[in-house]
């Protein structure tokens, strides 16, 4: 992206300092404070974060943008940063390589000769190499990555922005979960402005410009409550607590209370900040843990998805809704829940796939995604926090029997079967979560796609379409497996039998 526009990506701002017109290397770290008066800019190089991890190694920001009055755990936080500097002493090191300025990648390819144009295919299908293949420079990216993974894993973000600095060149990163843009290379020692306006930009706006989650906020509960919420969701008395914004259907028409008063949009509830996880960004597109309900004075589970927005998908709140028409036995009780686009929680990478300067095929950009709140009852714990092997084969049987009942009387496949989406109610049974990937495409439409899990790639295959689904559940074996062989292969039997309902005295 032109360095210019990406600059768009942040309002403009009153008040900026006066700039050098020259900056080197060296002056940079004593010339940079001046356009960032509302951040702590810490120098993080020797610091790593146990959270920036790639390989097993841990990497850290060069420099980390800190708001002054916040709290941070150490030099490096990741879960605290606004926005982060990795330099490298060289332009070698630089990731990428730009396309020529003026080319326009939406404009179709010319004929060599006029005798050739109704043979001659004008549309482009061959782009610029844009990611360097340099050792070097996949280095370099690597540690961008590293950065911004645990930046989106230990916050709530909805998208962030970072900066590259290869000697004395500058390129300017919008992340959110869909993906990235990157704007082109600047030489910021002799055109230092660009680099000042971007940083007194983001000093000045607002943490939702900012790319904060402004629907996640730290509460404080009344003394009297505090210790009995924080016991009752398992949090320490140090641990922060936050409130969530979770929306009423968003697919339902607007309803009224008793009063005859227009219901509220959204429901209020409080919980802790959810554990982080050590994987790639376009992985982290799920959390969920238990929150306290304001209103009702009790437990719920609460879940966030980034979903597909496209026309024609359907809400897992939608499928929850049919599961229950239907009477799918096993599955948690559905309170509430919607999109939270009014919001703005929802990607815009996509957007740029088709301009001018994207040098990427359009057929590759990533679709666009939307956050997708919804709350839960029944759900004590995952399948993972079983306490007996008779408590594992229920709950077993139990999912097993939600996910043939869906698919015979509601035609929808699971397609997500983890340990995470198998909970245990409170009276030791099963219950099928996780419903955000199910579909009810025919089963030739399911043979053309491919699944991709953290522990295996799963394909259909021509043979039946439960079958195929079944293929999930030895995921959820594999740790068991170690603890109980006898009681695993039992499970391996309800895999492949459902209908078999014999049971042996473990």
């Amino acid at each position: 992206m032109p360095v210019r526009q990406f600059l768009n990506f942040l309002p403009e701002a009153d008040g900026r300092p006066v700039m050098p017109n020259v900056v080197s290397p060296e002056e940079l770290l004593t010339v940079l404070p001046k356009f960032t008066t509302n951040f702590d800019l810490v120098d993080t190089s020797g610091c790593p974060d146990p959270s920036v991890v790639v390989g097993g190694y841990e990497f850290q920001p060069t420099m980390g943008l800190y708001k002054g009055e916040s709290t941070r755990n150490g030099v490096t936080d990741m879960s605290a940063m606004e926005a982060w500097i990795i330099i490298k002493p060289s332009v070698q090191q630089d990731p990428f390589i730009d396309p020529p300025p003026d080319e326009d990648f939406t404009a179709p390819i010319p004929c060599p000769e006029e005798d050739l144009l109704p043979y001659w295919d004008t549309k482009r299908d061959t782009y610029p190499r844009f990611e360097s293949t340099d050792k070097r420079s996949i280095s370099t990216r690597a540690h961008m990555v590293a950065c911004t993974n645990a930046f989106f894993a230990t916050q709530f973000r909805r998208f962030g922005f970072s900066i590259l600095l290869c000697g004395s060149w500058a390129r300017f990163v919008y992340w959110d979960h869909s993906g990235a843009v990157v704007s082109r290379q600047f030489r910021y020692t002799s055109n230092f402005n660009l680099l000042a306006e971007f940083l007194w930009r983001l000093n000045r706006a607002s943490p939702g410009n900012r790319g904060v989650d402004v629907s996640v906020v730290p509460v404080s509960l009344p003394e009297s409550q505090d210790s009995i919420v924080r016991e009752l969701l398992g949090v320490g008395i140090s641990d922060p607590l936050y409130g969530y914004i979770v929306p009423v259907d968003t697919t339902l028409p607007n309803s009224k209370d008793s009063k005859d008063q227009p219901s509220s949009t959204h429901h209020f509830y409080v919980g802790p900040r959810p554990a982080s996880k050590q994987c790639s960004l376009l992985e982290q597109r799920t959390r969920s843990f238990h929150v306290w309900d304001l209103t009702q004075k009790r437990i719920v589970f609460f879940k966030e998805t980034w979903r597909l927005h496209a026309k024609g998908t359907r809400t897992e709140s939608e499928v929850y809704r049919e599961l229950h028409t239907r009477r799918i036995p096993n599955i948690p009780t559905f309170e509430h829940g919607g999109d939270m686009s009014a919001l703005g929680t929802k990607t815009i990478t996509h957007l740029f796939s088709k301009a001018w300067w994207c040098c990427t095929p359009n057929h590759k950009a990533h679709l666009p995604l939307v956050q997708h709140r919804i709350i839960l009852s029944g759900v004590e714990r995952n399948l993972s926090t079983f306490k007996t092997p008779m408590e594992f084969l229920t709950v077993f049987r139990d999912a097993l029997t939600a996910h043939n009942e869906a698919y015979e009387r509601g035609g929808l496949l699971h397609r997500n079967i983890s340990m995470e989406n198998i909970g245990i109610t409170s009276e030791g049974r099963g219950l099928l979560m996780g419903w955000e990937c199910c579909s009810s495409k025919s089963h030739e439409e399911l043979l053309a796609i491919q699944m991709v899990r953290a522990e295996f790639i799963y394909i259909y295959r021509d043979t039946d379409a439960t079958s195929n689904d079944r293929e999930l559940y030895p995921s959820c074996l594999v740790l068991y497996w170690i603890k109980d062989p006898r009681t695993s292969i039992m499970c391996w039997q309800m895999i492949w039998n459902p209908s078999c309902t014999s049971w042996c005295t473990l």
